[in-house]
């Protein structure tokens, strides 16, 4: 049986292949990256995702799945920033 292609995964598919660790430490890598210049913003990070995502097809395919776990991690942080303010 054939493994789908990385771009086939939905965002909580690709999440759910990491581990609590796993995800915090991306969490935490994305509020640095993003944060100390200020781009911790919704809108920011739902863009940077949709690169990482079209991105992700020039990729081999663990860059590519690497890849769009990122992207799936900065929308749900996204999700949940926009979550918050309402």
């Amino acid at each position: 049986m054939t493994q789908p292609a990385p771009e086939d995964y939905s965002d909580d598919e690709l999440l759910e292949m990491l581990n609590p660790v796993q995800l915090a430490e991306l969490d935490r890598q994305i509020g640095e990256m993003f944060g100390a210049e200020g781009v911790d913003r919704i809108e920011a990070l739902f863009a940077m995702a949709n690169v990482y995502s079209l991105r992700a097809a020039e990729r081999d395919e663990v860059s590519a799945l690497a890849m769009l776990q990122l992207a799936a991690a900065m929308r749900r942080r996204a999700e949940l920033m926009l979550a918050s303010k309402n």
